[in-house]
């Protein structure tokens, strides 16, 4: 098992009677590329600022390595970070940038030499040395602040939505870019994001937080086909939600009928929520349909139509790569293995 390097250990933060941080508990492992995701106010920025030393917890431990790290300042906390702003300094040129934090720390000139071109090598930013900053892309302005954090040899790297501020393409060259950096690299990425696409994208763990809890953590295969609740199933892609009914295990009862599914550990006759995801609903001939309805809209999105269908007494969301009418009466299957069962809130 991968050594923990960093645990949180009952965390809370509060601002002015606000808690942004409600006893969080959470380890990250060595080498691991973790994500925190959730919409804004959410506590994420909270939890990184608290573990690079830029917030102190009202509460709690902040370990590295097993050692209490609370009254530590950001400057002898072994992690960097990198912000949504990169804060590069403009009248420097690319070298001086990233040997800043190195000529601050006195190292030999030569070694300065040696890690800054191995660095430009790593980010493929060779022969950018005299240029100005100013007059890169925001990708390589973005990849210039990655160099200065990691010319730096920290153990863990904070990065508070690096890819914010630059545009769509861009954006996702650099999801598939930072993780290859960080493999490369060796070392723990910790990652703040509100877009769930780039969190599934880029994470070996990611940790879904909202109103200063974490609500669920897990892989990204996991979070996205295992939610732990209706927060996680809506944040997390496109869901159908609807109530239902565990008749027992194996099977369920929603939407006027009772299906197969593979949950287990339920009460008989017990209260549910049921996930199915649009792409895991089959659209066939109205005959043919475990459930029957109308579509209501058809939205082309490029791989696929969104449809939204009207039937017993819900509006399902659906993918599909082919187009049904609207007005078309349309069937719907829907089989074992893509129905997830959800305890209700503040159920058993």
């Amino acid at each position: 098992m991968a050594q923990h390097i960093i645990e949180l250990v009952n965390v809370s933060k509060e601002y002015d009677g606000n808690e942004a941080l409600k006893n969080i508990r959470l380890y990250i492992r060595k080498n691991e590329f973790l994500t925190l995701l959730g919409p804004s106010g959410c506590g994420k920025t909270t939890t990184l600022r608290v573990i690079g030393g830029f917030e102190q917890p009202s509460s709690g431990e902040i370990l590295f390595e097993g050692k209490n790290i609370n009254s530590l300042p950001p400057y002898k906390r072994r992690v960097n970070t990198v912000f949504q702003r990169y804060a590069l300094f403009p009248h420097m040129n690319v070298f001086e940038n990233i040997a800043f934090g190195l000529k601050i720390k006195q190292i030999a000139q030569n070694v300065i030499q040696e890690r800054v071109r191995a660095i430009l090598s790593l980010v493929n930013l060779s022969g950018y040395e005299t240029r100005s900053v100013d007059s890169l892309s925001g990708g390589q302005q973005q990849r210039v602040a990655i160099a200065r954090a990691v010319v730096n040899e920290p153990e863990v790297l904070l990065l508070d939505e690096p890819l914010g501020a630059l545009d769509l393409k861009l954006r996702k060259d650099m999801q598939l870019e930072l993780k290859k950096m960080q493999r490369r690299l060796g070392i723990t990425f910790v990652y703040v994001t509100h877009d769930q696409e780039e969190a599934l994208t880029m994470s070996d763990t990611v940790v879904v937080l909202n109103n200063g809890e974490i609500q669920q953590i897990g892989t990204p295969q996991d979070i996205y086909n295992e939610p732990k609740n209706a927060f996680v199933a809506e944040f997390i892609g496109e869901s159908n939600i609807v109530s239902g009914i565990m008749i027992e295990d194996g099977s369920v009862r929603f939407a006027g009928r009772d299906f197969a599914c593979v949950d287990k550990g339920f009460l008989k006759m017990e209260p549910v929520d049921v996930v199915v995801r649009p792409e895991d609903i089959k659209m066939v001939p109205e005959d043919q349909g475990m459930l029957k309805g109308v579509v209501t809209s058809v939205i082309f999105k490029g791989v696929h139509y969104e449809m939204e269908v009207l039937g017993a007494g819900f509006t399902w969301k659906i993918h599909n790569t082919t187009m049904a009418a609207v007005d078309s009466r349309v069937g719907l299957n829907i089989f074992p293995n893509d129905i997830h069962i959800m305890k209700k809130a503040g159920g058993i």
